[in-house]
């Protein structure tokens, strides 16, 4: 019998060209599915790293003896774990230094099996097995060396850093009330020169209610005269609203070692260095809780019932113009300060570094 000749070269060429796309596909599908897997776990990952190194650093702010500070692998093992979709992850890396105010986390793919790695899926049929992937994070604290702050400062001798003063009465610097016994410094400088009490306002430019303040370049203009700063109106407006809905107002503030022209005093002059007639040395930032103001020169006038009785004690006057409130201890998270400064009065910030 005579074989049959087909004229189709090509036949029968279907089957291994739709096994070798097949398999092309099969690695396409595994490199879309498993890749954006893998993206989302390690997004899940550095979320887990950040919280951790941001909450061990909190916790070191508040007290280098504190758990979380002295076993920080435990803390950061448990934050990972807690910002991961499955409840799972490892922190093979937490340190503290102390020293330098940093933090330094790394967290690390676990399944529920406790193997340190990530299962992939369709990357199986390719022989890939598993994944290792990783996130890192380097948290800083410590207290403030440079910040924008309101333009307000505070005198070292009213500041608390016992925190045991409670609320008080800050008198305008340059009054007669901040000269008087009741209300001015009970010490002096450490120049030898008498330090002023009270509050003064600081010299900024533009129409906004902040300057910047950095305590390597220390001196800073004061503004002439005692009169309100209006660019900080709705600020203070901002303020009132907050206190009349029970919510706090606490404030950054920069503390003052040296107000220029000094007063009677020996020694050297201290003000022989500042670059302005009328000036403040910034030696440490505090916080403030504010509870309440009376200013004039057209400022405005609030005080919270515990503020107002304060003023009511200490017999002021209409005349006796200043700002109620108490210093307090508080760790802020920022993003525009620069650390690395005293920590005197307890103000203390933490920010994510890396």
């Amino acid at each position: 019998m005579r074989r049959l000749k087909h004229g189709d070269a090509e036949r029968g060429a279907v089957a291994p060209m739709t096994a070798m796309l097949m398999v092309a596909l099969l690695g396409m599908t595994a490199f879309a599915v498993d890749v954006a897997m893998m993206y989302s776990e390690h997004a899940q990952l550095q979320n887990g790293a950040d919280s951790s190194a941001i909450g061990i650093a909190q916790a070191c702010a508040k007290s280098a003896g504190s758990a979380d500070c002295v076993s920080p692998a435990s803390t950061a093992t448990t934050l990972a774990g807690l910002n991961a979709l499955d409840g799972v992850s490892n922190a093979p890396v937490a340190t503290v230094n102390l020293a330098t105010g940093t933090i330094d986390v790394t967290t690390q793919s676990r399944n529920a099996s406790g193997d340190n790695h990530f299962s992939l899926v369709f990357a199986r049929a390719l022989g890939v097995q598993t994944a290792d992937i990783k996130a890192t994070a380097q948290a800083k604290f410590g207290g403030f060396s440079a910040t924008d702050a309101i333009p307000l400062t505070f005198s070292q001798c009213e500041a608390d850093p016992g925190f045991t003063k409670g609320l008080q009465f800050f008198p305008v610097h340059g009054t007669k009330l901040s000269d008087d016994p009741d209300y001015a410094c009970k010490h002096q400088s450490s120049s030898g020169f008498e330090l002023p009490g009270g509050f003064g306002w600081l010299k900024h430019p533009g129409a906004t209610c902040t300057v910047h303040v950095d305590i390597d370049d220390p001196w800073v203009e004061a503004n002439e005269g005692n009169d309100f700063d209006s660019t900080c109106s709705s600020a203070f407006a901002s303020w009132e609203a907050k206190l009349k809905a029970g919510k706090p107002v606490e404030l950054l503030i920069p503390i003052f070692e040296t107000a220029c022209p000094v007063k009677k005093g020996t020694g050297t002059n201290p003000c022989a260095s500042s670059p302005y007639k009328k000036s403040f040395k910034i030696e440490a930032f505090a916080q403030i809780s504010l509870r309440g103001w009376h200013l004039t020169g057209g400022g405005p006038t609030y005080m919270t019932s515990d503020a107002s009785a304060l003023q009511k004690s200490l017999g002021l006057k209409n005349s006796d113009t200043g700002l109620f409130g108490t210093f307090i201890k508080k760790v802020s998270l920022t993003e525009a300060a620069t650390l690395g400064g005293p920590t005197t009065y307890g103000a203390l910030g933490v920010q994510l570094t890396e």
